[in-house]
């Protein structure tokens, strides 16, 4: 795996990147063709020491991209957390890959019927206020990739975020998928107004 390494706040000696390599080099092969592949290693000003560092790992492939960060008071500990923790993200992902395709093969009309999650707009307040509680202080910029909600839902599991944007290449718009308190999920359909 060809890996972009980074390193923001601190000095990348060649020690440290070939410690970052070959802990890299240690995990399984995603089952998919790679597009990018980076591995960040932050040293910053903390008042906790235990975030001293903060190393993030990132995968994209064509449908999916897995992702792990650590933050950590030594260097290497992080490195090594991190690439521990992509490699459980590379095991689900070919556990789900395999899963689906399984599924798939048995019923494909009956997988997307279940695994649609069901949007309750009663969670969404149409009429409250929004308080302004401090200024954007970063913006990010991602490839949304064309799919449906099934695999939404799998690429919210493997980041193990609350939300997932992207492209519902069925009905052609941008959506946000989210985790509701409940452990379900729920789809936002932007409409301009």
């Amino acid at each position: 795996m060809d890996v972009q390494i980074k390193a923001h706040g601190m000095r990348l000696t060649d020690d440290l990147r070939e410690y970052i390599e070959k802990r890299v080099s240690k995990l399984d092969r995603v089952n998919e063709r790679i597009i990018e592949a980076k591995f960040e290693l932050r040293q910053q000003k903390s008042h906790n020491p235990a975030q001293r560092f903060i190393a993030q790992f990132t995968i994209q492939t064509p449908r999916s991209i897995l992702r792990a960060e650590e933050k950590n008071e030594d260097g290497y500990a992080a490195i090594d957390i991190v690439t521990d923790r992509m490699a459980r993200q590379i095991k689900r992902f070919h556990e789900r890959k395999v899963h689906r395709s399984k599924r798939a093969a048995v019923n494909l009309g009956q997988l997307a019927a279940d695994q649609s999650p069901e949007l309750l707009p009663a969670d969404l307040a149409d009429d409250e206020e929004v308080a302004l509680y401090g200024d954007v202080v970063r913006t990010k910029r991602f490839p949304v990739l064309p799919m449906d909600t099934a695999e939404a839902i799998e690429q919210i599991e493997l980041l193990g975020h609350d939300f997932f944007v992207f492209h519902n290449h069925e009905s052609n718009q941008i959506n946000v998928l989210y985790r509701r308190k409940d452990g379900q999920y729920g789809v936002l359909e932007p409409e301009l107004a």
